[in-house]
């Protein structure tokens, strides 16, 4: 497709090339659109040229502007009023410009791609939304009132009313590729839901679950349109082999990869539903999405309620990345509105604040989750929101070793041993490589009797003891006054009797009074610190105690006191493995596809004893080790220190079995 243009004012020429198979084509002054005329006097989104593949329409130019635009000598006057284009070259007037508009090849009646149709339902849902704010810019009730079934009810018919006027979920008895590919989505959102509600985790987020319900609820249900979905969810799933599985991270794997083949296909077989079904599930989910804008968190909605998801990435409002078992991949979501909105909500619930005089932000959410969100003008490419999300159900050291296959069952038993010992530990390793989650399960083999304090900058570990006090620092105010620093709070953990000392992470001024703290009494203190190697956590805390303490230390007394107070160093990596997968045929495919998959699997990969100082550097000795990608946790032969300590407190009863045969006598 070939699109070139002229300004009648300035005589400013050019041209556009497009791919020949692109539907919707959007033309306007936001830079979004595919062809950009840089004129005031040309709406954000003035015009639409699409191709109705479903609806035999062939192509049609729409007016979004509801200024009148000449289209081939005809005015399209009203705003979502379209004109059937019969050649393949024609002539648009519009503001100040004049297009000329080859089309090249048509769609015809092939079906459109994924990525086309999710582009196409992305604009159709951005305008139905802004219709429908611009229908209620003037309400200025009480929010309450939002919520109640009456308000609910008309946006969800004003919804329908609008959606009908675009043309792509045209009346009962008429069906187009756009109905059917929203069909399709409302399908695979209700199989997800199911296959998550079937799992016994619980749906809990950042959200008031009785609100939530309020609002997701469909007010203009029909209970046989219901019955059909369910039926339609339940063939699917059988289609896709979910039924003999149990592994919700697999089944979801399944989905992704397998559903809209097997969708296309129940659509031109016997089973498809008819046009009546069709046309109800694509408003249900036109209805779905519109309400998450409304009420909650938008396209992170369905995000959030997918406890196989790792990580949220907000790059721009068009991008948002998600991890899946250590794998990046975009989610297809995009933003209907400014991201911002959205970011206001998620800090505000946090009771945090982000400004132009505080552009960055850390929060944390109910369910234990890290947010950080950085404004524009550091974010370049606009509001940037990451969160990283921790398991609904807690992760224990039994899951490390059985499910997670990150360290052996002899290398848990002599941790368990360690930490009830009261050794001080220190939980190193990159980004996402585990530390938080490690330390939270190793906290739970500390003694339910003790007093544990933690000392976090975002509250995130959850030990499940009964006798825990939570701190968490506090960032300056808008004035610049009211910081509670970590190091603050270790200092004042001193007077609060603890048994133990647990910091979510050493990365400044604590990490002296950390090391004292665990120099004086407080033995079976832990925390986490960024290293790649135990010789880095030496390293590390040399540099941060000398950039922190209130007088110059020489580094042999910065060693004398790492030697004293930490007792081991376990250090966490990641193994990448790469795999083979067999998936269904993609839309339009006969074949199936091998496709190469990267896994990432987080491991501790070695376990060391700080021992001593030797011709002034720290001797650190590995217990454990894990030799290349593949290879186990293995003992290294070396004994610990405190071996003795730990038979005679009956913490080990076969030095053999734990450590090899090196522990012989």
């Amino acid at each position: 497709m070939r699109i070139e243009y002229v300004n009648k004012i300035t005589g400013r020429t050019g041209f556009k090339e497009l791919p020949p198979r692109l539907n919707p084509v959007r033309i306007g002054h936001h830079p979004d659109n595919h062809l950009v005329l840089e004129s005031p006097q040309v709406g954000l989104e003035a015009g639409v040229l699409d191709n109705d593949v479903g609806g035999g329409e062939g192509w049609r130019f729409w007016n979004r502007s509801g200024k009148p635009i000449r289209v081939d000598g005809k005015t399209v006057t009203s705003r979502n009023e379209y004109l059937r284009l019969n050649k393949k070259v024609f002539r648009v007037d519009l503001g100040p410009y004049s297009l000329t508009i080859s089309l090249g090849d048509s769609l015809g009646d092939e079906a459109l791609g994924l990525d086309a149709m999710e582009s196409r339902a992305v604009a159709l849902v951005r305008g139905v939304h802004q219709q429908l704010l611009d229908l209620h810019a003037t309400d200025t009730g009480d929010k309450a009132d939002w919520l109640k079934d009456s308000y609910i009810h008309r946006l969800e018919t004003e919804i329908e009313e609008i959606a009908g006027q675009s043309g792509e979920i045209p009346d009962p008895g008429k069906v187009t590729a756009m109905a059917d590919h929203l069909a399709g989505v409302a399908v695979k959102s209700a199989m997800i839901g199911r296959l998550i509600a079937s799992s016994g985790i619980k749906a809990e987020n950042f959200k008031d679950q009785t609100e939530v319900e309020n609002w997701r609820r469909l007010r203009t249900q029909q209970p046989e349109m219901e019955q059909a979905l369910r039926q339609l969810v339940l063939r699917l799933e059988a289609g896709l082999g979910l039924e003999g599985m149990d592994d919700l991270t697999g089944q979801m794997a399944v989905v992704a990869g397998g559903f809209w083949g097997l969708w296309r296909d129940l659509l031109a077989g016997k089973w498809a539903p008819q046009p009546l079904v069709r046309r109800y599930l694509a408003l249900r989910r036109l209805k779905e999405e519109i309400k998450d804008f409304y009420f909650g968190f938008g396209p992170l909605e369905e995000l959030l309620d997918d406890p196989t998801i790792n990580e949220i990435m907000v790059v721009d409002a068009n991008t948002i990345f998600i991890e899946k078992n250590g794998v990046l991949e975009n989610s297809g979501r995009r933003f209907l509105t400014d991201p911002l909105i959205t970011i206001n909500k998620i800090v505000a619930r946090a009771r945090r604040q982000i400004s132009e005089a505080q552009p960055l932000a850390d929060a944390r959410m109910p369910d234990g989750s890290r947010v950080n969100a950085v404004m524009p003008s550091l974010a370049l490419k606009g509001p940037c929101l990451t969160i990283r999300r921790f398991p609904r159900q807690r992760i224990t050291m039994a899951d490390l070793v059985d499910r997670f296959h990150s360290l052996t069952p002899a290398a848990d038993r002599f941790l368990r041993a360690s930490v009830i010992n009261r050794r001080n530990i220190i939980v190193a390793g990159g980004t996402g490589t585990g530390k938080t989650t490690l330390l939270n399960a190793l906290a739970g083999y500390i003694p339910d009797k003790e007093r544990v304090v933690t000392i976090e900058d975002t509250a995130e570990l959850q030990i499940p003891k009964p006798h825990v006090v939570i701190l968490q620092g506090r960032k300056a105010n808008t004035e610049g006054g009211g910081e509670v620093s970590i190091r603050e709070l270790v200092k004042n953990s001193l007077r609060m009797r603890p048994d133990r000392i647990v910091v979510g992470e050493c990365r400044g001024g604590e990490s002296i009074d950390m090391l004292q703290a665990m120099n004086t009494g407080h033995d079976g203190s832990m925390t986490t610190l960024h290293a790649n190697t135990p010789d880095g956590v030496v390293e590390r805390l040399e540099v941060m105690v000398q950039q922190n303490a209130d007088s110059v230390l020489p580094v042999e007394a910065i060693h004398r006191q790492i030697v004293s107070a930490v007792d081991l160093i376990v250090q966490l990596g990641v193994i990448t493995t790469n795999e083979k997968r067999e998936l269904p045929p993609a839309p339009g495919e006969s074949e199936s596809r091998t496709v190469l998959r990267t896994r990432k699997r987080k491991v501790v990969r070695e376990i060391a004893e700080v021992v001593g100082i030797d011709g002034g550097k720290v001797v650190i000795s590995s217990l454990f080790k894990r030799q290349g990608e593949g290879g186990d946790l293995e003992p290294t032969g070396s004994l610990p220190s405190f071996l003795d300590a730990l038979i005679s407190a009956g913490l080990v009863e076969d030095p053999v079995e734990l450590l090899g045969e090196v522990a012989k006598p």
